[in-house]
């Protein structure tokens, strides 16, 4: 890693054998290292993880929602439309996670090229489960269907499947992708440009009213993410490609490994009967084969109602449910006024690795720790 001014700083204080002059030369090799390098703003710690394990050597990204902050009601600081506007490109998953970041970054990144995960090539869609018993929808679209494919599949689907009730915030607030240009000259280019308009608002809204935003969670998912970051950074950054994409390429590899690590650990409790705080980890469950009961919370930002929590306590007596998970990001009295009475045991999930430390290690950390956390708490570990 190249030496920061800091670091030259106090090297110089502390030694005798670097001049002036050669301190300098340092700064200036440390700033030309990095003038070039393109500026990238994320969302959230996950997708800033996977920007820096693909950035590594070349730049830092930075993350707007950090520390214990929870993107579904974030509201962005004065800083960070500082850098929003200094933006030259922003990854993000989309307003079905973060609404309140549409706005903006559509109008304080507007010469930036701005990547809507959830929207790219590649990405595999989950629809959102209703109700506290997660009984109307599991629909894969495997396929990485997005925009109008994926409204003409909620289309087909509308007649059997009531897409009404809303498990986050997000659905209740707007969802129309104004202002993105598909760039269709690479299969990942799914960097969306504020100047024109690819798709109809209704087929937008279509596509995305029931869809999980908790796309990270599929390791398949993080290993696509990398690619289309490594194919975009390639694209505005061409002097930096190959290590962009060799970056990517090892992050891959790094993800494949730790995901047949955790099929193997989580195998043994595909039977075992959860409740998690909110809908967040359809996508981990799908992909390892095992299923959460229910949730305690339709949407994280919300108290939940007296009747579905005698609901929640109902299916925890009727099922035999052997945890119930919390997150840090929300109090947790929540969780034990749900256990009263019952003999299940509480644990912690975590869907943006809140106590880890933001670099490329995040992601695998996170992976690895809801794998541990379940685990745990299924197998009955105190």
């Amino acid at each position: 890693m190249p030496l920061t001014f800091s670091a030259i700083k106090n090297s110089a204080c502390r030694s005798l054998y670097l001049t002036a002059p050669a301190a300098a030369a340092l700064v200036t090799l440390t700033v030309n290292a990095h003038a070039d390098a393109p500026s990238v703003v994320t969302s959230i710690k996950p997708i800033h993880s996977i920007a820096s394990a693909v950035m590594e050597g070349v730049g830092t990204p930075y993350v707007l929602v950090d520390g214990a902050s929870s993107p579904h009601g974030y509201a962005l600081k004065p800083s960070q439309a500082f850098l929003l506007q200094g933006a030259d490109v922003v990854f993000w998953v989309g307003p079905e996670l973060a609404p309140s970041l549409k706005k903006p970054i559509e109008t304080m990144a507007k010469n930036a090229v701005t990547v809507e995960l959830i929207d790219a090539s590649g990405i595999h869609q989950l629809d959102i489960r209703e109700g506290a018993s997660f009984d109307a929808h599991d629909h894969d679209h495997d396929d990485g269907h997005s925009g109008e494919e994926h409204a003409h599949d909620h289309a087909e689907e509308e007649d059997d499947h009531d897409h009404a009730g809303g498990e986050h915030d997000h659905e209740e607030g707007e969802h129309e992708h104004a202002g993105h240009e598909h760039d269709d000259d690479d299969s990942h280019a799914d960097a969306h440009d504020h100047s024109g308009h690819d798709h109809d608002a209704e087929h937008q809204h279509a596509a995305h009213e029931a869809v999980d935003p908790h796309i990270w969670l599929n390791p398949e998912n993080g290993i696509e993410i990398a690619k289309i970051m490594a194919d975009t950074l390639a694209k505005q950054d061409p002097a930096n490609a190959e290590i962009y994409k060799k970056n990517a390429a090892a992050f891959s590899k790094r993800i494949a490994s730790l995901d047949q690590d955790i099929s193997a650990e989580l195998a043994p409790f595909a039977d075992k009967k959860f409740i998690v705080f909110h809908d967040a980890y359809h996508h981990f469950e799908h992909h390892y084969e095992i299923e959460a009961s229910g949730s305690v919370t339709v949407s994280p930002e919300a108290l939940a109602s007296a009747d579905r929590i005698q609901e929640i306590q109902g299916k925890i007596r009727d099922l035999g449910v052997s945890c119930v998970f919390q997150e840090p990001q929300f109090d947790a009295k929540l969780v034990s006024v749900v256990l009263e009475g019952s003999s299940a045991r509480s644990g912690t999930l975590d869907p943006l690795g809140t106590d880890l430390e933001n670099g490329p290690d995040l992601y695998p950390q996170l992976l690895k720790g809801l794998s541990s956390s379940l685990k745990d708490c299924l197998g009955g570990a105190s």
